[in-house]
């Protein structure tokens, strides 16, 4: 699996920067996480995801093309 790169150095990811990265909405990215498709992170009250965890999830979703 080739890593994704991206600018950040920090391997945590907003919800904000995934959408973005995806070019998903939050809401759908909010959902994702919900369902259970993409692990979250939390500090506190704030949510991350990882960048292994958004990398495992672009591996799935390519596989069940």
């Amino acid at each position: 699996m080739v890593p994704i790169s991206r600018p950040n150095p920090s391997p945590f990811m907003t919800i904000n920067e995934v959408s973005d990265f995806l070019r998903l909405s939050t809401r759908q990215i909010r959902r994702l996480v919900a369902q259970g498709l993409l692990r979250p992170t939390r500090f506190g009250r704030s949510v991350r995801i990882h960048q292994r965890d958004l990398d495992s999830f672009v591996a799935s979703q390519n596989r069940s093309i």
